[in-house]
Order: structure tokens, then sequence, then C-alpha cells
């Protein structure tokens, strides 16, 4: 949508990681502000961004998705988004209840929230793998990801789907393996429409991975466009 005249769009990614969607919009004039609650990321981030220095260089802040803005001056933005399920991180619907607040609190009535995830497909699912590669000079990293769905009983656990990931990294002479889990709050199409709605938001449609307009069904993956509360 239209920003005003002479303005560059703001844009605000939850949960930022590395930046790197930042900064590419940075390249195209943007004025990108990212927060994640891990401290050694956003200090990534930053020398990131500090390295690569593009037309307007993104800022990056430590913080929690369900109470970013609080005690700071962050402005209104035009545009928010929280790809490839991470919004999932939030453990409870209370939780997400409170990071849509905040997020209605820092977007324009025009703005507009893309939000990716993953539905859920209650009892219907297997387990997964995925396997990613990466090289950087000497350096190679193997990751290994095992999602386990969630069930979909009863209790708060049954709507936990498990990650489980192995990382292998090699060079200079040597190799370390590096294990991690977590959990991921499930949602099915019912679910998570209903939440949103709850909190005052209104879902103007939904993308599949490619951005080409999409049905949400599942299981499935989706970005949803999401619009604030107006009042």
């Amino acid at each position: 949508r239209a920003v005003g005249r002479g303005r560059s769009p703001r844009w605000i990614e939850p949960a930022s990681g590395t930046g790197r969607y930042l900064l590419e919009a940075a390249r195209q004039g943007v004025e990108g502000v990212g927060f994640d609650v891990s401290a050694p990321m956003v200090k990534y981030a930053r020398a990131r961004a500090a390295r690569r220095s593009p037309a307007r260089r993104p800022r990056f802040f430590l913080a929690d998705m369900r109470d970013f803005d609080a005690g700071r001056r962050l402005g209104k933005f035009d545009f928010a988004f929280n790809p490839i399920n991470t919004i999932r991180h939030l453990s409870s619907d209370a939780a997400m209840r409170q990071h849509l607040a905040a997020m209605a609190r820092v977007l324009h009535p025009h703005g507009v929230y893309a939000v990716g995830v993953s539905l859920c497909a209650y009892g219907a699912e297997a387990p997964t793998e995925d396997v990613w590669q990466g090289e950087r000079g000497a350096v190679r990293v193997v990751q290994v990801v095992q999602y386990i769905p969630p069930t979909g009983g009863r209790g708060e656990a049954s709507r936990a789907e498990r990650v489980f990931s192995h990382l292998t990294v090699t060079g200079r002479g040597e190799e370390r393996h590096v294990d991690s889990s977590y959990a991921l709050r499930g949602y099915n199409l019912d679910q998570w429409t209903g939440l949103v709605r709850r909190a005052g938001w209104a879902i103007d449609g939904a993308t599949d991975s490619h951005g080409e307009p999409a049905t949400p069904r599942e299981p499935g993956y989706f970005v949803f466009l999401l619009r604030p509360p107006t009042g």
C-alpha cells in the first residue's frame, strides 16, 4: 500500500535473526527495524549491517515478541513480516495475543502484517526431516532437522511440534557436533484464524510460499496477510 509522498516505507521484522531480509529491503530504500530475543543474533545482525552498509542501514535491538515496544519510541510502520513459522515460537494463545497487541500499537492503520504459518492436520502427519548444507571458506556446515508433529489431543502439550537439530561443523582440521531442540505451537486453520480474529485483526488474504494467492488448508504452509484493529 502507498505511503506518504516523499517518505520511505518503514518495515519491522519480529525475531529478525541475522537480518538478511531487512538488509535486502534496505538496498531497495526501505527503512527497516528488527528485533530478536537472542543477544548473539542481534550482535551478528548489527555487525552484518555495518559491514554491508546498505543505503538505509536497518536498526536491530534485543527484545521479546510479546512486549518489544515497551519503553521504546519506535514510531509507526507500514509493513511487518514474520516468515517461516517463527511466530509459532510463542508458546501459548495468551503470548500470541500479547504479541498481536504490541504489533497493533506500532503498525499504521493502513499497515499489513505478513505471517508465515504451517497449519497442522492433527493425527494425519508423519515425522519429516530436512537437510541443509553451507560452506564459507574452509568451514562446512551440515544441519539435519527432524520435525515431530503435534498429536492434537487434550492438553497444551498436544499442541507442541518438537524440532530436533543436529549440526556437523567441519574445517580447519576439526569436527564439531551441536545438538539443540525446541517446540513450535501447533495451529489448525480454525485455531489460527479464530485467535487472530478474536485479537481484533482482519485476514485480508493468504499466499503460498511463492507469493501466489492461495486458499489455506491443512496441512500446508501459508503466508497470511493481517490487517490491524482499527478501533
